[in-house]
């Protein structure tokens, strides 16, 4: 049989099957084709990345601005507090007990001596009375033991000299060694008395006696305190009892003060508290209910800081106590309303400043990025002065007008340019 190459067998396949021929054909042209493609979309995002890019360097930073303006100022600390009365008077169930009777009304006006409620005191007065039979036995038995003391002392300056006696006689041959032991005997029991009665149980009694007068006295003064009586003039602000109830020891009963007289604890972060002091003027508002704002003085600083639980987690916080002014209408507040204060340290009539946002450290100096007419920002050191919560005062290194970038990012530098944003 004769035989046929390879190459013969393929061209009699590619005779027999001439689509397939074409098919492979077509499949190469399109794979080098597309391949040229893919380049050229390759080449084509490039061009877009790169134009992008550079177009962007070329345009500028978007960035926020601020122009430098003068205007008024104040350096303030902001706080927040609730309205108390001032001078309280508070008054509360000594023991448990029930309410007798109640002689006033809530915002009813008081006298000083007025009496406000009385409690059931039929249980406090006879504990008062157990406690002052106590006291009165244990004066009886103190007055005994003081009386045995003596004649114990007696006793025992008889048994000595007795003693000294009963030597003598003994030395002369007058009395026999018995009668010597016995003397001897009798004064050693006389001194035993008088050292347990001295040394033990006198002052055992003088200490019960002044435990159960400690104890009556209290008593005493739970039995006065069943009836309330004001202190001072003022208001009923508190009545949470009635009638008829019967309340526990520690119960609040009635609070009594002057709503006039008001004044606001609040606490203070440490860095904003080293710049207060006592007799600080400070304005205080409640936007939902008073026109213009209240006047105050600062009353107190507390001399340590602590630590307090505030919406933002445990803060180092120092005391102060603000004063309400009177006369100024402030019988629209009322104890327990949430006021805002602000502390007024110091004023400027006018003073060159910029947005708190604006400055940044670098090296320990305090520069503002200052953007040119051509859009350029150049680096500046300024010196400050006042601040508060929102701008700055600048003493030296901007003037009137200039415009300064808000915020700068690390990108903001020295010869860069930027694009103002628009709703700067």
């Amino acid at each position: 049989m004769p035989q046929v190459s390879i190459v013969e067998e393929n061209m009699n396949q590619h005779a027999k099957f001439p689509g397939k021929r074409i098919k492979r054909t077509l499949t190469s042209w399109f794979q080098k084709h597309r391949k040229k493609k893919i380049a050229a979309l390759i080449l084509a995002a490039g061009a877009v990345i790169a134009i992008t890019v550079f177009g962007g360097q070329e345009r500028g930073i978007l960035v926020s601005t601020a122009k430098v303006e003068k205007d008024s100022f104040e350096q303030n600390v902001l706080a927040s507090g609730k309205l108390e009365v001032s001078d309280q008077q508070e008054f509360y169930a000594e023991s448990k007990t029930t309410i007798q009777n109640i002689l006033v009304k809530t915002g009813q006006k008081v006298g000083k001596d007025q009496v406000i409620l009385q409690m059931n005191e039929t249980s406090l007065a006879l504990e008062t009375s157990q406690k002052r039979l106590a006291c009165e036995e244990f004066r009886a038995r103190l007055v005994n033991s003081e009386s045995n003391l003596r004649l114990y002392q007696q006793d025992y300056e008889l048994a000595q000299k007795e003693n000294h006696n009963a030597k003598t006689l003994f030395a002369n041959g007058a009395i026999s060694q018995k009668e010597l032991e016995t003397a001897e005997k009798n004064c050693h029991q006389a001194r035993e008395k008088l050292i347990v009665e001295q040394d033990a149980n006198l002052p055992l009694l003088k200490a019960q006696l002044a435990q159960a007068e400690t104890v009556y006295e209290e008593s005493r003064q739970k039995l006065q305190k069943a009836t309330v009586v004001s202190l001072s003039d003022g208001v009923v602000l508190n009545l949470p009892v009635k009638k008829g109830q019967e309340v526990e020891a520690g119960t609040l009963l009635v609070q009594i003060g002057k709503p006039e007289n008001l004044l606001i604890e609040t606490g203070v972060n440490e860095i904003d508290a080293s710049q207060l002091k006592i007799g600080d003027r400070v304005e205080i508002t409640n936007n939902a209910l008073l026109a213009e704002p209240l006047a105050g003085k600062i009353e107190y600083v507390a001399p340590i800081a602590e630590v307090a639980a505030t919406s933002q987690g445990e803060q180092t916080q120092v005391k102060v106590r603000v004063r309400v002014e009177t006369g100024q209408g402030v019988g629209q507040l009322k104890p327990g309303f949430n006021v805002n204060l602000k502390v007024i340290l110091q004023q400027k009539d006018e003073a060159l400043l910029i947005p708190y946002e604006a400055l940044v450290e670098n090296d320990g100096k305090d520069l503002v990025y200052v953007v040119g007419q051509d859009g350029i920002v150049a680096a500046r050191e300024v010196q400050i002065g006042l601040s508060n919560e929102l701008f700055m005062e600048i003493v030296s290194g901007l003037e009137e007008g200039e415009e300064v970038v808000l915020s700068p990012g690390e990108q903001i530098k020295d010869g860069v340019k930027v694009i103002r944003d628009a709703a700067s």
